[in-house]
């Protein structure tokens, strides 16, 4: 991967986690429920899941008294989130190895040059930085700055803002990336050469997105049959993006002739070389700024890199007293990056001769801005991308106000930020411990990580929810990745 695309995605990364999935990774009662939550998410907990789920009414029980004391929360009534968030980050092989990779992202120059300048460095990359297998690395996270849900007899209605940041990578493994088939000779003056260098680097993306969504859900009520109630609900959203940075699967083949080190320095003979990189990105002034060392001031609601739209569909049905099942779709749209854009397809050869590997030789800054691709680089085309958009079934069984089980099956479209293209069964269960204190654990297979092991509980009082969860405890114990949430709510 270039240089220039490495030190953008770093800035982006860092940048974007100093200033704090998919739409439910802010949710702390799915993420401990192993994001088992299509069905029993209601109010504002279904952003992102099911709009079905913002008009909802509890099965009418048996017992008169415990039916006046719940009536209330059915009555017209608005529900608050502020400041709802929740994340992950690690990779398949290590919360380390994801670590190394940051580092790799933020590799300078003069490092970068090393990689085919100097064979210490070589093996030190290839045996400390890249992995033995091909492993995912991820990072996402989700800040629901506003969530807002009324509802009354008319049905409900839903105003969410949130923001999206994420990294999706898949790094090839050692032997794939960067192979034991080069060259490595010495020469009569005491100099060497390294040929036939071959590097290949998977497709990269990270992203910050953020939705200005509304929401309308209606749930009908029925006193006879098996069917108790049916809820539909749809929600559509104006999408801003703030940066976008796709780097796709890129090559370079080099060879270098005459390295020596004189007076500290390595002095090249000569280097030669192809190069197959293809990239895009989109970035809002602050990025810009940013990456350029210039002095800047973060703006809550920047000019977007893009703007597009997402819409959200779900159904509901209550089955009986104690079933329940639910389905939707989520995110289906797409974004144009139309500000600030680069793209840049270069597959030029390039050859230097006679040059210092430091930033004070001018051949070599030439070498290091042609690997760049700044004379190849297009500042005109717009992209476009699509939209993280994820399927969702269950079926819950809540036998009584206690105790409720739940189990999903989730299926993404791509594998964007916070998405993957995998399928993912979850199973999650609810137990109250207190009327005002539930427990959960949860359980999901499928997607990066292969399996996750999720925890959390709850304090639930009359007109104020609390939710902590974390999603992949196992993940956790086995230094791979880690995944937390936290979320409010006020009911008035």
């Amino acid at each position: 991967m270039k240089i220039k695309t490495f030190f953008t995605i770093f800035l982006f990364i860092i940048a974007l986690t100093s200033l704090t999935r998919s739409g439910d990774r802010s949710g702390a009662r799915s993420t401990s429920m192993g994001f088992s939550n299509v069905v029993s998410s209601i109010g504002n907990d279904a952003f992102g899941i099911n709009p079905a789920n913002y008009d909802y009414t509890l099965p009418i029980t048996k017992n008169k008294d415990v039916m006046k004391k719940k009536r209330k929360i059915f009555d017209p009534h608005w529900e608050f989130s502020l400041f709802s968030m929740g994340g992950g980050y690690g990779s398949d092989s290590s919360i380390e190895f994801y670590n190394n990779y940051l580092s790799y992202l933020s590799i300078d120059r003069n490092r970068f040059a090393n990689l085919f300048t100097n064979i210490e460095e070589v093996f030190k990359f290839r045996n400390t930085i890249l992995p033995a297998d091909k492993t995912d690395v991820n990072y996402d996270f989700e800040l629901n700055w506003l969530s807002v849900n009324y509802k009354n007899k008319f049905g409900a209605v839903n105003f969410t803002i949130s923001d999206r940041v994420g990294l999706n990578t898949e790094v090839n493994s050692r032997d794939e990336y960067l192979p034991l088939t080069f060259g490595f000779n010495f020469n009569t003056n005491g100099s060497y050469n390294i040929t036939d260098v071959k590097m290949t680097q998977s497709e990269a993306i990270a992203w910050w997105i953020r939705k200005y969504n509304v929401g309308y859900a209606k749930q009908w009520n029925f006193k006879k049959g098996t069917i108790k109630s049916f809820s539909i609900g749809v929600s559509g959203g104006l999408v801003h993006g703030f940066g976008n940075v796709t780097t796709y699967e890129s090559k370079l083949d080099i060879s270098t002739w005459g390295i020596q080190n004189i007076n500290g320095s390595n002095h090249v003979d000569s280097i030669k070389g192809k190069q197959d990189f293809h990239t895009q990105s989109a970035l809002t002034d602050f990025f810009t700024d940013y990456q350029s060392g210039a002095e800047t001031q973060f703006n809550l609601f920047p000019k977007p890199a893009g703007v597009g739209y997402s819409i959200d569909f779900g159904v509901s049905m209550q089955l009986g007293s104690d079933w329940k099942i639910a389905a939707s779709v989520t995110d289906l749209g797409k974004i144009t990056w139309d500000y600030n854009t680069i793209t840049n397809n270069d597959t030029n050869a390039f050859a230097y001769y006679n040059f210092y590997v430091n930033s004070s030789d001018p051949t070599y800054n030439r070498m290091v801005d042609d690997l760049g691709g700044y004379q190849t680089q297009d500042s005109v085309s717009t992209f476009s991308t699509e939209m993280p958009t994820k399927y969702r079934a269950g079926i819950m069984f809540k036998p009584n106000t206690k105790f409720m089980i739940e189990f999903n099956w989730v299926k993404g479209t791509n594998d964007l930020p916070g998405n993957t293209s995998d399928v993912i069964y979850c199973f999650g269960a609810e137990y109250f411990v207190l009327p005002y204190l539930p427990v959960r654990t949860g359980f999901s297979a499928g997607g990066p990580g292969a399996y996750y092991i999720s925890l959390g509980a709850g304090l639930k009082l009359k007109n104020f929810t609390f939710d902590v969860g974390t999603y992949g405890i196992n993940q956790l114990i086995e230094d791979k990745r880690f995944s937390v949430a936290l979320s409010t709510k006020i009911i008035l």
